[in-house]
């Protein structure tokens, strides 16, 4: 069995963390941390494979006597949302996390601290080397969860299919065991700009910074702004107000999954309009703040004077992405019919950046109906006809619903009680996992979805309670345990 002393489980999780949080390990990039990951289940006794994508699988034997239990797959993802706080240096590409201990809290130095999903390796890799009863395991962990589920969605199903149970480890509250996911559709509006000479004397940067963002699934309820919306709102005051502008650059976002908190862009207008213009940027940062400021308490938007630039984008390319920018609603759409607090259909736009000319805007649409899912997709070509955009659509991820006749979920719901003292929550969630892929590829697969409490996800705030690491690894070993009987 886990040591009796929570302490000796933390510093066992927190040693095997620093590993993981040693290697850079962006969305994409994964290739040096999936190395690390095959060495160290190898180390640690497993049989390992490691496919083309770099999803790294390892078999465990069953210990002696437990040969005949179902094959359980214990589930997570190597990659992370790589942020950072303004002004502090950080090559997501290249350097490591710094971790910041701080009694049973564990952060990083200015950065996002990588818990999702890297606590899933952590505890996993912890158990590897604990002494306690359980049947033929299997370790997956996969890539680009974050972006494009590249790992989950390259997977061969041979992987899947051949086990009975599955413990997805990508959760963030200890007390709450997941039964179902939303599904997802990464989309993209592109269009080619042109740059013309600039017909005007003056330059603002209008900036939209201090707004919460936060993940676009799990928060996209929680009456936040849009830092990329607000931006839009108030360069349309200056066209309601009849002021002439181009845009010169615009840039927002971080990721499809985590609302927007910083965006900008530099505009050229008439300099005899920049007090107006100074004006009407100032009352869309009152409005923001009247509709959002008991939750969104540090937003502001701003605009500065900045170098005139020669050159500018077309009035028409200023326009149409303004008004896409407009269009896209962020945010819920519809809420769950039967529980009432379950977002049912939602988007976040996510991410604004200009390359080599081409303007592209990221639009992250979630559902818990793969039909309502694909149904909201057939008006997305809308919005780009009438906006002069391209439309690019991923293929769609698949929602994960609930199985009422699990086994797994009454034995862990058990094991909760026996190690908390109390009965857990069991919810569906807004958010996307990569249990809906396994669902769809498997749907023998009886699954849950757990994890510790962490906060702040996605942020350079993320933190993760590590005596909820401690408690969630004496979970999953009591489970597997009960797993064999």
């Amino acid at each position: 069995m886990l040591p009796t002393n929570q302490n000796d489980i933390i510093d066992g999780i927190v040693k095997e963390f620093s590993g993981m949080a040693a290697h850079p390990r962006k969305s994409g990039h994964e290739k040096e941390v999936s190395d690390y990951i095959v060495k160290r289940l190898q180390e640690l006794g497993a049989t390992v494979h490691q496919d083309a994508v770099n999803n790294v699988i390892a078999d465990v034997p069953a210990t002696k006597g437990c040969e005949a239990a179902p094959l359980t797959l214990l589930q997570g993802h190597m990659d992370m949302v790589c942020v950072a706080k303004p002004g502090v240096t950080y090559d997501p590409l290249k350097d490591p996390i710094h971790l910041v201990r701080e009694g049973n809290v564990l952060r990083a130095d200015g950065t996002s601290l990588g818990a999702d999903d890297g606590m899933a390796e952590a505890i996993c890799f912890y158990l590897l080397q604990q002494d306690f009863a359980h049947g033929p395991l299997r370790l997956i962990f996969t890539v680009d969860e974050e972006v494009n589920t590249t790992g989950a969605m390259n997977l061969d199903p041979k992987w899947l299919q051949d086990a009975t149970y599955l413990i997805n480890c990508d959760s963030e509250a200890l007390d709450t065991i997941v039964v179902a996911s939303a599904g997802s559709l990464h989309t993209d509006f592109t269009r080619t700009v042109t740059f013309e000479a600039n017909p005007f004397d003056g330059a603002l940067e209008v900036t939209a910074k201090g707004f919460l963002g936060g993940h676009s699934g799990e928060t996209i309820n929680k009456g936040k702004s849009n830092a990329l919306k607000a931006l839009a709102q108030a360069l349309e005051r200056l066209t309601r107000a009849a002021i002439p502008y181009r845009l010169v650059d615009a840039k927002g976002g971080a990721a499809a999954n985590a609302i927007p908190s910083e965006a900008k862009t530099v505009i050229a207008l008439p300099k005899a309009q920049l007090e107006k213009a100074n004006a009407l940027v100032a009352a869309e940062e009152q409005s923001q703040k009247a509709i959002y400021g008991t939750v969104e308490t540090t937003l502001q938007v701003k605009a500065e004077d900045t170098a005139v630039p020669a050159q500018v984008w077309s009035q028409a390319d200023t326009e149409a992405l303004v008004n896409l920018l407009l269009l896209l609603h962020t945010g819920v759409f519809a809420m769950n019919q039967h529980l009432s607090t379950l977002p049912d259909l939602s988007a976040n736009l996510a991410t604004l950046h200009l390359e080599d000319h081409t303007v592209k805007v990221e639009y992250f649409p979630r559902s818990s109906s793969n039909e309502r899912l694909e149904e909201f997709a057939r008006t997305l070509p809308v919005y780009a006809r009438v906006t002069g955009f391209a439309l690019h659509t991923g293929a769609p991820f698949s929602a994960w619903k609930e199985n009422t006749h699990s086994r797994l979920l009454p034995v862990i719901r058990s094991t909760y009680e026996r190690v908390l003292g109390q009965a857990p929550k069991v919810e569906a969630i807004h958010g996307g996992l990569e249990t809906g892929r396994f669902y769809a590829v498997a749907p023998q697969l009886d699954i849950v979805s757990v994890g510790p409490d962490t906060h702040a996800i996605h942020s350079p705030e993320e933190s993760v309670d590590l005596a909820s690491c401690a408690q969630l690894a004496r979970i999953i070993a009591e489970t597997l345990e009960e797993l064999t009987k």
